[in-house]
């Protein structure tokens, strides 16, 4: 009776009660971890053979490295056209991308810089905005290995006034050079 309660340290279930539940809550975590993964893989079928689940999961991910890599290329080449590994003649001379776009009071800028170019501040292009009327909804800054992508969202704070997008640009401008 001693030796019973010191492996079951005080508790009613045996040894083999134990490892019999440990066992049960390990396959329902596995049935719910199963029935996850069916969900993501295929969300309008029914519930798959775990076998047949498993070399669905496996193709799938298969599937989205492929896309993953096409987009990685796609956003190369729509970048400057860099080639794998070594960046294409003149491709330098093309930064900065300065583009500015306006549309009743909105207006958007996308900027893109070369990393070794002057060191450029979110928080200046900002104020740029600021100072021209506009308050800023959105702005990103995000490092893509040698350039550097700003994109800022403004609107008007008198509609009736506007923004003018040609200051904006120049200031700008004035900035990254």
């Amino acid at each position: 009776m001693e030796r019973k309660r010191e492996i079951g340290e005080g508790s009613s279930l045996s040894l083999r009660e134990k490892r019999n539940l440990r066992e049960k809550e390990r396959r329902t975590r596995m049935k719910d971890l199963f029935c996850l993964l069916s969900s993501h893989v295929s969300p309008t079928r029914r519930q798959l053979p775990v076998p047949q689940l498993i070399d669905e999961a496996t193709s799938y991910m298969i599937k989205m490295k492929e896309n993953v890599k096409y987009l990685k290329e796609k956003k190369k080449s729509l970048l400057g056209g860099e080639v794998i590994g070594k960046r294409s003649e003149g491709s330098s001379s093309l930064l900065p991308k300065l583009s500015i776009h306006s549309r009743d009071s909105i207006i958007e800028m996308n900027l893109i810089i070369d990393v070794s170019m002057k060191r450029l501040m979110l928080h200046e292009l900002m104020r740029v905005f600021e100072e021209e009327g506009a308050k800023v909804m959105t702005a990103s800054l995000q490092n893509l290995n040698d350039r550097t992508a700003f994109t800022i969202i403004a609107q008007a704070v008198i509609c009736r006034i506007g923004i003018d997008p040609s200051r904006i640009e120049k200031r700008v401008r004035d900035i990254i050079f």
